[in-house]
């Protein structure tokens, strides 16, 4: 006899954590849009914080306006506010480039440390995509991406740590006489 059970997202693994606020491909200015437009209150509740009017930040926030333009620190200040970062991902991708949350160094300079923790994290990533790989007939689960994702960015974190290590033991460049 065959035994499921069914746990709500904010009791499972990751529940912390944000779910994808943007779309995969969606531009910058769709993403001012839907952050300020799906923000609990909407602009209502942002404009004040922002230090605008509500119909400021709709029009500054709506791609179809092209008499307002959000500045670099308004859309900053709206993605602290909100903890929606689509636009700073909207604005990495459009560049080729992606985002990742940073995880402090804790290895203290350390290179031991470093290299440890880099394969501890490597390890952990492993484990994660291994579940979910092996999730069987149910398939791969938001729960089993969520932490896959969280791991990977843990990994790449821990990574640029032991370059940042080894970039700190380099021999400095010989001087040269002019």
């Amino acid at each position: 006899m065959a035994i499921s059970i069914s746990i709500p997202d904010h009791l499972a693994y990751g529940s912390d954590e944000a779910r994808p606020t943007r779309i995969h491909g969606q531009d910058v200015g769709d993403a001012a849009y839907a952050t300020v437009r799906n923000y609990p209150g909407g602009a209502a509740a942002l404009a004040p914080r922002l230090g605008m009017s509500v119909n400021t930040l709709l029009h500054k926030t709506n791609p179809a306006v092209t008499t307002h333009i959000l500045s670099v620190q308004e859309a900053l200040t709206l993605q602290d506010f909100t903890g929606n970062h689509a636009i700073l991902h909207a604005m990495a991708e459009t560049l080729g480039y992606t985002c990742s949350r940073v995880s402090p160094d804790d290895s203290g300079g350390d290179p031991t440390e470093a290299i440890m923790r880099m394969e501890v994290a490597h390890a952990d990533l492993l484990r994660a995509l291994a579940d979910g790989v092996l999730a069987g007939p149910q398939g791969v689960t938001s729960n089993h991406m969520r932490r896959a994702v969280h791991m990977a960015e843990e990994a790449i974190a821990h990574i640029g740590h032991a370059l940042a290590m080894l970039r700190g033991r380099m021999r400095p460049a010989p001087k040269t006489e002019a």
